[in-house]
């Protein structure tokens, strides 16, 4: 390995302004320590040939005194080397602490299974896409146990710890494709929290974030009903398998009868999704708590729509428009 002339193979090629930060360090570093072994294990190797008893050599003496003057040169030495590592990886170090005014802000949340970017125009993806030429300053959050943000090519690593959030920043230098991996490594995460960093061109980014702005471009109403039910964390009360949890499970809701806590007999069809989106405990399904959230405020026509939509792609009744309810 000390022979080694590619010491570049060790690394990703440079993505971002970090990657010579990292490098350049690290191969000053490896070269000195290099320098340094050699020159331990080859005076070890003369001095061993050379005070080495031979057949025909006296009986060994006692050993005289310290050289002080060697001993103070290979003291200096030392410190020479580590003084030398110290501040070869200083100013990047203090580089990464803090971001750059107007760094353009992407909430990061990690849990075991997935990683989830908020962008501060209220796009979520599972995919981190950033521009190029931007500093871009990732705010993470973990919603279970500690995780770790690996990013090789940007020379980014930062843990994500329970209760806290933790910042790092980066800016990309070429347009492409870069992985992203947990530095956790466990049965769960090594794999699932695989994803990546796609690095695009100013005016493709602004094009990417024009185009997810709009949740309704692209996908028909159903899935875009079901982005909305992942989105908003819908999932964590409503199955979609007919399984109970907080709340009643989705499948076979839309056009359905229901008995309501209060006696009433309800059919699940747009009315009533409606409201029990915007006033969720207004009617409540007996056998459960009236505990949901209101999304009043929170989610538009066009969105209680969509998710109407889904419902009825999910229930055997979801042609009837809610008029047959047994």
């Amino acid at each position: 390995m000390i022979g080694s002339a590619n010491l570049t193979a060790w690394f990703p090629d440079w993505g971002s302004t970090f990657a010579p930060d990292v490098d350049m360090p690290f191969h000053d570093i490896y070269f000195a320590a290099a320098a340094a072994l050699i020159l331990t294990v080859g005076l070890a190797v003369v001095f061993v040939r050379t005070f080495m008893r031979r057949g025909d050599a006296p009986a060994p003496v006692r050993g005289g005194a310290l050289n002080l003057p060697l001993l103070g040169l290979w003291l200096l030495g030392a410190l020479g080397l580590a003084g030398f590592a110290f501040q070869a990886g200083l100013p990047g170090l203090l580089d990464r602490g803090v971001a750059p005014y107007g760094a353009y802000g992407v909430q990061v949340n990690a849990r075991e299974g997935a990683w989830k970017f908020t962008y501060p125009e209220g796009s979520v993806t599972d995919t981190l896409r950033v521009p190029v030429g931007r500093p871009v300053k990732l705010a993470l959050t973990t919603e279970d146990v500690a995780q770790d943000l690996l990013i090789p090519a940007m020379r980014v690593q930062q843990a994500i710890l329970p209760g806290r959030t933790t910042t790092a920043w980066f800016e990309a230098v070429s347009a492409g494709t870069f992985p992203v991996y947990s530095g956790t490594f466990s049965e769960l995460t090594q794999d699932s929290l695989a994803t990546a960093v796609v690095a695009l061109a100013a005016p493709d980014f602004d094009a990417w974030l024009a185009s997810v702005g709009d949740i309704f471009v692209g996908r028909t109403l159903p899935e875009v009903g079901e982005l909305l039910y992942n989105r908003h964390g819908c999932k964590a009360c409503h199955s979609l398998d007919g399984s109970k949890l907080v709340g009643p499970s989705l499948k076979n809701v839309y056009g359905f009868e229901f008995l309501t806590t209060t006696g009433e007999t309800i059919v699940a069809d747009d009315a009533y999704i409606r409201q029990s989106i915007l006033e969720p405990n207004a009617s409540v399904i007996d056998g459960f708590q009236p505990v949901m959230t209101p999304f009043a405020g929170v989610l538009g026509d066009r969105e209680i729509g969509a998710i109407t939509e889904f419902l009825k792609s999910i229930s055997d009744r979801g042609d009837t428009g809610g008029q047959e309810g047994k």
